[in-house]
């Protein structure tokens, strides 16, 4: 995975900061599944090639458009270990839009709640920035930080909204 980390960054420190600031606001995820990690580029030419380089330790992945850009899902074929006993199989990597100008770098984690999500909202209200609301399969509840690194909350992953949208992922050879 010394691959995946010279091309997104440090996803252990990045993943570790959101656990550490999650449970600084009373916000426990242990026993919940990740979906996934957002890394934002600043360029479509960077988001080409960091797509091409990445898709290189997946076995699978997806390219559709979504929010009037094109957003690619990339699977890897090895989880990436983090803190706590987490894991990770998939990145979701977003191309850049002309109205909103974000910096390159990791910037959000999903994480499964299941089907206990409205609870889960309900509980930590008080602290969740909001819920996006992203079409009928995707209405993740999130908070964003004070260094603009988000943590969104799923009620199933994105993987699943993938299949769910009707997009298909193909396997890499």
């Amino acid at each position: 995975m010394d691959t995946v980390k010279k091309l997104i960054g440090d996803y252990e420190l990045f993943f570790s900061d959101l656990l550490y600031r999650m449970k600084s606001r009373g916000i426990q995820i242990s026993g919940m599944p990740m979906s996934h990690l957002l890394y934002r580029t600043a360029t479509l030419f960077e988001y080409e090639q960091l797509r091409n380089e990445l898709k290189t330790c997946c076995s699978e992945f997806v390219e559709t458009q979504f929010n009037g850009r094109a957003v690619s899902i990339l699977i890897l074929k090895h989880p990436l270990l983090l803190e706590d006993g987490f894991t990770v199989s998939m990145i979701e990597l977003p191309a850049p839009r002309l109205v909103h100008m974000y910096p390159s770098g990791l910037e959000s984690i999903g994480v499964v709640v299941g089907d206990l999500l409205p609870e889960f909202i309900n509980k930590h209200k008080s602290v969740l920035t909001g819920v996006k609301d992203h079409g009928e399969h995707c209405q993740p509840a999130f908070i964003t930080f004070d260094n603009d690194k988000t943590s969104k909350f799923y009620d199933i992953s994105l993987r699943e909204i993938v299949i769910r949208q009707g997009w298909k992922i193909e396997a890499i050879s």
